[in-house]
């Protein structure tokens, strides 16, 4: 009951945002039920190979987990007036766009070779409207973040005041926030379908890929730790760890192209190039937004972010706030 009181006082902006995050959510996981569920009828021996035969179900477990955390980034982005988050949505839309423009033209060729062409016929429609939803919601939430910006500038100017520089330390706390956040889906998603459509349990590199999962999630966690409270030495911890994942990644792009494992990747090489590439890309912005928010540790940003968490021994800190009666948080133009 308090979370629909809470959702009838928001704005209608922010409103049809939410609204647009969950139906997105559920097209695609209606599509996508849809087309599994349809090649598992018609389509024997699915699952028959170690590999290629597996990628139907492993861009269906990618693009329906992409959905549902989309829908999280945007809705928490909104419910939070952070612009960057919903800014990350989009992208986040545009990668799983990406992921589902190879996923039409790798099951085109994988039902082609092996099996009837009437099975992607019957299925091309729901993959072209998954790849045109999430175009089409991106697009809109594009222009619809134009427009909730100045109420979202608003919210940051109550949580850390007008000075510019608290305000870009600010900005660049959520930008880093919002990168972690991304980091999660696509390292995992990376190793899950490493494991899935490349490895065999044989393989010595099985062990390690395995153990990437839960390493990810510790290395995250430690990360979002170290920037809540601006602790130094657990930041250059984080940022050396994350100097090792690009060893990983591009480790793992050269064996795509060793002419002895060549027989591993040849139907995954154009999908997995394209995963790792992605991957390295978020882990250089991750690493760059590392750094500047290192250097910001101890300029004043974590007492100003607590203020809003409403610790008393913070606000008594920090004399150019005060909160009134209605529990706003305004300047003071005394101080």
């Amino acid at each position: 009951m308090a979370i629909s009181e809470g959702f009838k006082k928001m704005p209608l902006m922010h409103q049809l945002c939410c609204w647009l995050a969950v139906l997105q959510s559920a097209a695609i996981i209606g599509l996508e039920t849809a087309i599994l569920v349809y090649v598992l009828k018609n389509v024997e021996k699915v699952f028959s190979t170690w590999s290629s035969d597996k990628s139907v179900a492993i861009y269906f477990l990618l693009l329906v987990i992409a959905a549902i955390y989309g829908a999280f980034l945007l809705i928490s982005g909104v419910i939070s007036g952070d612009t960057i988050q919903v800014i990350g949505f989009c992208i986040f839309n545009l990668f799983a766009m990406s992921l589902a423009i190879f996923r039409y033209f790798q099951v085109r060729s994988w039902l082609y070779t092996k099996f009837r062409d009437d099975v992607f016929d019957a299925i091309k429609g729901q993959m072209i409207a998954t790849i045109c939803i999430l175009a089409g919601v991106t697009v809109i939430l594009g222009i619809m973040t134009y427009f909730l910006y100045n109420n979202f500038g608003w919210e940051i100017y109550k949580r850390v005041g007008a000075d510019m520089k608290i305000r870009r330390m600010y900005i660049n706390y959520r930008a880093l926030v919002l990168l972690l956040k991304m980091d999660f889906f696509v390292f995992v998603g990376f190793a899950v379908t490493y494991i899935i459509l490349i490895l065999k349990t044989t393989d010595p590199e099985f062990g390690i890929t395995v153990a990437f999962v839960p390493l990810t999630l510790l290395v995250l966690l430690l990360a979002f730790w170290a920037l809540r409270r601006e602790s130094v030495f657990m930041m250059w911890v984080f940022i050396f760890l994350l100097c090792g994942s690009t060893a990983y990644f591009v480790f793992k792009c050269a064996r795509m192209y060793d002419p002895k494992q060549e027989a591993k990747f040849l139907e995954q090489r154009p999908m997995m190039t394209y995963y790792t590439i992605v991957s390295l890309v978020v882990i250089a912005a991750t690493l760059q937004q590392a750094v500047t928010c290192l250097a910001n540790f101890g300029y004043g940003l974590k007492e100003r972010v607590e203020i809003t968490r409403g610790k008393r021994s913070d606000m008594e800190q920090i004399q150019d706030y005060y909160v009134n009666a209605a529990g706003d948080r305004r300047m003071n133009l005394d101080g």
